[in-house]
């Protein structure tokens, strides 16, 4: 629980300070075009755009702005919490990601207990992230997630390369006790198995390993009422 508290915190800092230096930034850009114009109309428009381009990379790191990019979209406490807790874990171990929820969400179907897609998230990004540390070369990992929303519905996607040496089924996988981490007393699909059969008439779970992506897909049904922000 600390540990979450202090990830929530970075990540209001992380918003302040970067709000704080893209507004400056764009403050400062107007005065950099003038300073460069006389460059530019003698014609030296190289020179200009290298400068323009050294500048920019000294002043903006591309990498952290995308640290919780889209995260400001989830105004759902539990699924905004786990998506920092989980982007912090794959930014602080260096694997290549990214994150995407394009639409403000405010409110998820009520049919599901929200603990229980909280735990269904965690475990597939705990999957991917044990996935990626298997890998000799970081580079080579890479993690894809999303949120969505449409119609009310709540849409969670997630796929992870996998190494070259993994070849199981997901059938194997999802059975009970398996694990490919030696020690560990499951993979975690047999959990979300069970979870899911709690909800058979709302929930819709599929997964799968394609191609060197191991893929996880989650929908929850929508409510029959008519979705209201909060």
């Amino acid at each position: 629980m600390e540990a979450e508290i202090a990830q929530l915190k970075e990540y209001s800092d992380y918003l302040d300070k970067n709000e704080d230096e893209l507004r400056n930034f764009k403050h400062d850009y107007q005065d950099i075009l003038n300073g460069l114009r006389i460059s530019a109309e003698e014609g030296n428009i190289k020179a200009v755009v290298q400068q323009l381009a050294k500048y920019t990379d000294s002043q903006v790191d591309d990498k952290s702005l995308r640290k919780y990019q889209d995260v400001n979209h989830i105004h759902v406490d539990e699924l905004k919490s786990i998506a920092i807790t989980k982007l912090a874990k794959l930014y602080n171990e260096q694997f290549p990601y990214s994150f995407g929820c394009n639409v403000e969400i405010y409110r998820i179907p009520q049919s599901v207990n929200i603990l229980d897609i909280v735990r269904i998230i965690g475990i597939t990004f705990n999957n991917a992230i044990e996935e990626s540390r298997k890998f000799s070369d970081k580079s080579n990992a890479k993690v894809d997630a999303m949120y969505y929303q449409e119609d009310g519905n709540f849409e969670f996607k997630i796929r992870n390369k996998i190494v070259n040496d993994t070849k199981l089924s997901t059938n194997i996988l999802s059975k009970e006790g398996y694990s490919t981490k030696k020690n560990h007393a499951g993979i975690g699909l047999a959990n979300i198995k069970r979870i899911e059969s709690k909800y058979e008439e709302c929930m819709l779970i599929n997964y799968g390993i394609e191609d060197g992506w191991f893929t996880f897909d989650l929908e929850i049904m929508p409510d029959n009422e008519n979705m209201e922000e909060e």
